[in-house]
C-alpha cells in the first residue's frame, strides 16, 4: 500500500504530465509546476482536444518511451463534453470506459516500470455558457476518476473539490470564475490547479 503522507515525488525524478489541451496549455499548470520544481526534468504530453480513448494510442510514445519515474495523468474534459450537444460528431464517451482507460492506463504503466502515478480528478463542473450548455455532466467523470485511483491505489489531484472551495469563496458569481469561456481556465485557474497537485503531493513548503 502507498503512504499517501509522504512526498510523491523527489528531486531529480522525470515526470510525464499525460492529458488534453489543458496540460498542454503554456502558460498553464505545467509551466507553473515547473517553476516550483526546477531540479525535476519534466515533460508536457498534453494534447489539445485528446480523451483517453485516443490517449492510449500515443501511450507509448509519449509516456513509455520518455521512462519517466512520475506518470500524472489528467483527462475529462473531452471525455465528458464530447459525443454530446454541439460536439456530437464523436461518439459519446460513458463515465464507465473512462474510468476503465484510466485504469488500464495505470496498469500498462505499472507494468512498464513506472511506480509512481497520479490520477487527477477533474474539475467538478464547467462554467458559465459551457455549465448552462451540457449541464453538470462532469460529475460523473470525477467520481470515475476517484474510482479509478482507488481501484488502482494511485495518488489523485483532487480539482473537482478545489474548484468548489473557490467558488463558495464568492457567494452570489454567475457565469465564469476560473475559466474563460467555461473550460479552458485563466491563469489565476491554472495557478489554483499548480497549487492543488502541490498540496496533493505533499510538496508545499
Amino acid at each position: 500500500m502507498i503512504d499517501f503522507s509522504k512526498k510523491f515525488i523527489e528531486k531529480g525524478e522525470k515526470i510525464v504530465f499525460f492529458g488534453d489541451s489543458l496540460t498542454f496549455s503554456n502558460p498553464g499548470y505545467v509551466s507553473i509546476l515547473q517553476e516550483k520544481l526546477p531540479d525535476n526534468e519534466i515533460i508536457n504530453s498534453g494534447v489539445g482536444g485528446d480523451k483517453t480513448t485516443t490517449a492510449l494510442v500515443r501511450f507509448k510514445q509519449d509516456v513509455l518511451d520518455h521512462n519517466p519515474d512520475v506518470l500524472s495523468i489528467f483527462f475529462g474534459a473531452n471525455d465528458s463534453v464530447i459525443g454530446r450537444h454541439c460536439w456530437a460528431d464523436e461518439p459519446m464517451l460513458p463515465p464507465e470506459a473512462f474510468k476503465t482507460n484510466l485504469i488500464w492506463m495505470t496498469h500498462i504503466a505499472r507494468l512498464n516500470g513506472i511506480k509512481k502515478i497520479s490520477i487527477t480528478i477533474p474539475f467538478a463542473a464547467l462554467e458559465g455558457p459551457e455549465f448552462f450548455s451540457q449541464g453538470n455532466i462532469l460529475g460523473q467523470y470525477c467520481i470515475a476518476a476517484r474510482e479509478a485511483a482507488s481501484v488502482m491505489n494511485t495518488y489523485y489531484v483532487p480539482l473537482d473539490a478545489a474548484f468548489v472551495e473557490e467558488w463558495h469563496k464568492h457567494p452570489g458569481h454567475t457565469g465564469v470564475l476560473l475559466t474563460k469561456e467555461g473550460c479552458h481556465p485563466t491563469i489565476e485557474g491554472y495557478k489554483l490547479i499548480a497549487d492543488t497537485f502541490m498540496k496533493a503531493w505533499n510538496l508545499e513548503a
